[in-house]
């Protein structure tokens, strides 16, 4: 095999996002001492790659973090974390906590695997962690349909792209203003669910989907409905898909784009929030056609100025439908 088939990406989460493919990392925080100087941790994810590309089980890791940018020209000088488990089969999420770190202080972390032949990979994707409190949702599920099975209804959503998810929940009503309940029993990791519960007479029932990261942050909930009595099948009000680019730069614009149904919508309108959860930017879009249509943010607050590089949140809404979307902003 070559040196870089077992390559693979990593991220760790509540810092400053970058373009980078799927890890997870869930930062916990957790003073320990008696004098108030406590100990700041950080469990840093990712998933398993293969002995020989994305088949059978590589055979260590070598997972470091520096106070500068790693790279693979300097990997070997960082500091080694011990104590990292040995890999298990491809595909399997990996799990890291590391002690002893100082909050406030900016981290990069990097990991190599090796093979039984002693080959090494190449450098996973660079995490630079800044301590950065991640409150914004994850966006709502698109693709959302429902169907008719017999006496029991499959619910069905697109995969979503968020790079820290967690997984999705599912709730029932047996009217469109609820009240709700969760249908589910807790989180999803897949794409569907069976609902075999369904209370007996019930002649349409209604489903709201939400997804989760691993911070605990909930989406807004997209709406479905199914009549029983047939096979009609009902999508959500409008759906947003994922903003691009993202992150993208505090002096360009950011796309929202919005799959309008048949109808149209009215009233429609975008609200941007910053980590703290104060509005920056209020956009009144007003009425938008059916079909596929981009909603441009242009990065700056109400008063005219561009927003500062973070995380931020939004919710483009029409009426009394709601939904998240997650922008990341970099110098």
């Amino acid at each position: 095999m070559t040196t870089n088939r077992s390559r693979f990406p990593m991220r760790a989460v509540r810092s400053t996002w970058f373009p980078c493919a799927a890890v997870l990392g869930l930062l916990v925080l957790a003073p320990v001492t008696a004098h108030s100087q406590g100990v700041d941790t950080v469990v840093v994810r990712w998933t398993a790659p293969g002995d020989d590309a994305s088949i059978g089980t590589a055979t260590g890791y070598d997972l470091r973090y520096s106070l500068s940018q790693i790279n693979d020209a300097n990997f070997n000088s960082a500091t080694p974390v011990s104590s990292v488990p040995a890999p298990r089969v491809a595909g399997s999420r990996e799990q890291v906590t590391v002690r002893g770190l100082v909050r406030g202080t900016t981290y990069w972390f990097a990991v190599k695997t090796r093979d039984d032949a002693g080959n090494v990979s190449s450098i996973s994707n660079i995490v630079r962690w800044e301590w950065t409190l991640d409150t914004a949702p994850p966006g709502a599920p698109n693709g959302v349909n429902a169907s008719r099975e017999g006496e029991n209804v499959r619910v069905r959503w697109s995969p979503s792209p968020e790079p820290d998810l967690l997984g999705y929940r599912v709730y029932r009503a047996t009217s469109q203003s609820g009240p709700y309940t969760l249908a589910s029993g807790g989180l999803i990791t897949g794409t569907e669910f069976l609902d075999t519960g369904i209370p007996s007479g019930t002649t349409v029932v209604w489903y709201q989907i939400s997804a989760q990261d691993i911070a605990g942050n909930e989406s807004a909930r997209t709406f479905v409905s199914v009549n029983l009595s047939g096979t009609t099948t009902t999508t959500a009000a409008f759906e947003v898909a994922e903003v691009y680019p993202n992150p993208s730069s505090v002096w360009g614009p950011v796309n929202v784009p919005v799959t309008v149904p048949p109808g149209g919508l009215t009233d429609v309108s975008v609200e941007i929030l910053d980590s703290g959860n104060r509005r920056v930017r209020r956009i009144e879009v007003g009425t938008l056609s059916a079909g596929n249509q981009d909603i441009i943010w242009d990065g700056k607050n109400d008063v005219g100025r561009a927003c500062a590089p973070g995380v931020y949140r939004g919710w483009v809404i029409s009426g009394s439908d709601r939904q998240s979307i997650r922008l990341v902003r970099v110098p």
